[in-house]
């Protein structure tokens, strides 16, 4: 068989989930819930995207990969994750009648400094970060990481893709990018150890590193700006809806004009994702002084309020700076945060995004567990917008009839 006729049950089975009455249904919760209005469920997600590959090859088994081209392999798995979760686990989570497709880069230098993995290269193995930012910090020695679109590869692969589904299927871009996140990048350049040791005896170096990595992160997204680089740049067929398939956000209003392949869509309407969780070992004083202002400036950009600060870590107390991030919209309430202290401090000003722990969830927990936990959550909302989610499934413990059960039980509770 050709890679066309492997993809081609795929689309159209893709197509017909896709026009199920209930995908209207989600989107308009999703869209209504990001612009914090009211809606008739609380929604419900089990973040599939984030299971590691060798956990799909479980689940799909041998038929995982049939495709033989780069671009069409991409695919497959792509739409055989969204098959088997659409027809496996009763969430909120939305199908789209489009493909997801990693844009070609050709990258041309980094910060200056190399950061190696050492140990295992696995995901689902621990490694360590080994840096050749040695001794002090020395600014004179960074660059600013340059990239750019591949631009023929990028035009081959949309056309290849095109070609593969008949042009039945709207392509959803994702163009990579220096990300939001640079106390993150900083950490990575000295190690958690010797980053913490600099806030205490070189805290005016570190603040230029701070401000270096920024600067150069706002360069980078102004240049996907004006080149037309834009992440979430897709607009739904009826013209309503912004699909946003990246960190649990789902789906947004189009409130600012646009028709879809137009590239009216701009940097100040994508969704980033904000995070610090390397600065997990600051107290709230010292994150407001080497990680907020600088999580600021890259806030600034987004006008429209789609701003995402993702944290694992527990945020109790520094959800007293990060209430006033520039443009909040959705907040991470991990299991080790309160979500009655963090729905006290936003007061319904942004979206809680609210976890239940996976290890529990999979490793020991049944449906009594399961109920107990998220009447639990639900109560600590006091009422404030929030969603629950089921995140960062590293290992189902070969157990992946919890996903559903979990769902069902959310889905029960949050009606």
């Amino acid at each position: 068989m050709t890679d066309r006729e492997i993809l081609k049950p795929l689309v159209d089975r893709i197509l017909e989930l896709s026009n199920l009455p209930v995908q209207e249904f989600r989107k308009k919760l999703w869209a209504d819930h990001q612009g914090l209005l009211k809606t008739p469920k609380i929604p419900v997600s089990v973040y599939w995207e984030g299971i590691p590959k060798p956990q799909w090859t479980a689940l799909l088994g041998n038929s995982m990969q049939e495709c033989i081209s780069e671009t069409a392999v991409e695919m497959e798995f792509f739409l055989k994750r969204v098959i088997w979760t659409a027809e496996n686990i009763p969430d909120d989570h939305i199908v789209w009648p489009l493909v997801k497709l990693i844009v070609p880069i050709r990258k041309k230098q980094g910060w200056g400094f190399d950061v190696d993995r050492t140990g295992s290269h696995s995901s689902l193995e621990a490694a360590a970060l080994a840096t050749s930012m040695k001794g002090a910090i020395d600014l004179s020695k960074l660059t600013e990481p340059d990239w750019e679109v591949n631009e023929a590869a990028w035009r081959n692969k949309q056309e290849e893709a095109r070609e593969l589904t008949n042009s039945l299927l709207d392509q959803y871009p994702f163009f990579d990018n220096l990300a939001f996140s640079p106390f993150d990048i900083a950490a990575d350049m000295r190690g958690i150890e010797q980053i913490m040791m600099d806030a205490i005896d070189d805290p005016e170096n570190l603040h230029g590193l701070m401000a270096f990595i920024t600067t150069a992160i706002e360069k980078q997204h102004l240049q996907r700006d004006e080149m037309g680089w834009i992440n979430q740049q897709l607009i739904d067929r009826s013209g309503q809806y912004q699909p946003v398939l990246e960190h649990r956000i789902h789906c947004a209003h189009i409130t600012h004009g646009g028709r879809n392949g137009d590239r009216s869509l701009k940097l100040c309407h994508e969704w980033p994702y904000i995070s610090s969780q390397t600065s997990s070992g600051f107290g709230p004083d010292m994150f407001a002084e080497f990680v907020h202002p600088y999580n600021s400036r890259l806030a600034e950009h987004f006008k429209y309020k789609t701003v995402y600060y993702h944290g694992c870590e527990t945020l109790d107390q520094k959800i007293e700076h990060i209430q006033h991030l520039p443009n909040l919209r959705r907040q991470h309430v991990s299991p080790w945060s309160s979500v009655a202290r963090i729905a006290e401090v936003l007061q319904g000003k942004a979206v809680m995004e609210v976890h239940a722990n996976p290890s529990e969830v999979f490793f020991g927990w049944g449906k009594n567990e399961i109920d107990t936990n998220l009447r639990g959550l639900i109560d600590a909302g006091k009422g404030m917008p929030m969603d629950l989610n089921l995140s960062d499934i590293h290992s189902y413990n070969n157990r992946p009839e919890i996903m559903k059960l979990w769902a069902e039980r959310a889905q029960v509770l949050a009606g």
